[in-house]
């Protein structure tokens, strides 16, 4: 039952972005280069954030973890918006609807999601292999390593399989994250009103702040609450925010006329 909960995890984790891709690929008529900038802009956003947080983390720590978890969720914020404001700024200059925006979210967010995937389905893999055999046989564990080897073995085929869905259903309500942060962004080149980039990296650097801080301190369903919370307020920021891209399109489009 474990095992198949599992696969089911990080499958939808992988499959889901894909269908989500597709369905709206061919349901708004957009092309996968918005889907895929998405996600390329996502990796971009790593490339300097990872080994900046890698390099801090034990200052950050030393700080306390209410202080750890703002400056971890500020960091995302402002490097993933700035990559997102880049690429609407200067290479998607005349993609400008709402239906783009929320596309392009879908490609960052599933990027992520995948990625998380393939690296939860090759912990699988390794939790799978190391279940079987005598660990201390395994030439890249240290002998001094080798009990809490043990343990993480343990505890990972003893997850509930209540829990084993956990990261799926995260990284879905990530992707409605995604899709509202895209879309603020976009609206604020749109409306020329730089305010709502500030506001997206403020709600991204909420979202991870709360997730890191209850991670840490209480347990991963708080953290899954925190984000399911954050997932229903970005569908609501983007539904109420696609009226706007509709009276400025208009208003483009009177403009040119006249």
């Amino acid at each position: 039952m474990l095992e198949t909960m599992l696969v089911i995890n990080f499958v939808g984790m992988i499959v889901i972005p894909v269908i989500a891709g597709v369905y709206i690929t061919r349901k708004l008529n957009l092309s996968w280069k918005l889907f895929l900038a998405g996600g390329l802009t996502f990796i971009a956003s790593q490339v300097l954030h990872i080994p900046l947080v890698l390099a801090l983390t034990p200052t950050f720590q030393s700080w306390g973890v209410i202080a750890y978890a703002l400056i971890l969720g500020l960091l995302a914020g402002l490097f993933e918006e700035t990559a997102r404001y880049i690429l609407f700024k200067f290479v998607l200059k005349k993609s400008r609807t709402w239906n783009e925006g929320v596309y392009v979210g879908i490609g960052h967010g599933g990027t992520e999601a995948i990625i998380f995937g393939v690296i939860t389905a090759l912990t699988f893999v390794n939790m799978l292999a190391y279940r079987y055999i005598d660990l201390s046989t395994v030439p890249n564990i240290p002998p001094e390593q080798l009990e809490l080897a043990k343990q993480q073995v343990e505890a990972y085929w003893f997850t509930p399989p209540s829990l084993a869905l956990l990261g799926v259903v995260e990284r879905i309500f990530a992707m409605c994250l995604h899709v509202a942060l895209s879309v603020m962004v976009m609206h604020g080149l749109v409306s020329k009103k730089q305010i709502w980039f500030w506001l997206a990296v403020l709600w991204h650097a909420l979202a991870d702040a709360g997730a890191v801080y209850l991670g840490q301190n209480i347990s991963m369903l708080a953290v899954e609450g925190v984000i399911g919370v954050f997932a229903i307020f970005s569908i609501v920021i983007v539904l109420w925010i696609k009226p706007k891209f509709a009276a400025w399109n208009v208003t483009t489009e009177s403009q040119l006329d006249g």
